[in-house]
């Protein structure tokens, strides 16, 4: 059975990535009545984005604020277990 359905979508063949070639999208019934151009750019815009946020670069921004973190905690942790030997003396 064949049912008719009329969707709105934007093909995106030129995505950036090196992992995807091809990105569809199902532009939201609502949105549909928007005019081509912004439709590209809005597609244009995520797909672009998307994949940015698999560079080395922000992985070693996450790595590096990950080990500061790791810092902050066991350096709290040492100075506690200082104060309390420091109170266990006293």
């Amino acid at each position: 059975m064949v049912k008719g359905v009329s969707k709105t979508i934007i093909e995106v063949n030129n995505t950036g990535s090196k992992l995807f070639e091809k990105i569809v999208f199902y532009v939201t019934p609502e949105y549909g009545n928007l005019n081509a151009k912004q439709l590209k750019r809005a597609a244009a815009n995520f797909s672009f984005n998307y994949d940015s946020s698999l560079q080395k670069s922000n992985l070693r921004q996450r790595i590096r604020r990950k080990k500061v973190i790791k810092a902050i905690v066991f350096s709290g942790l040492g100075i506690l277990a200082l104060l309390g030997i420091c109170l266990l003396v006293l």
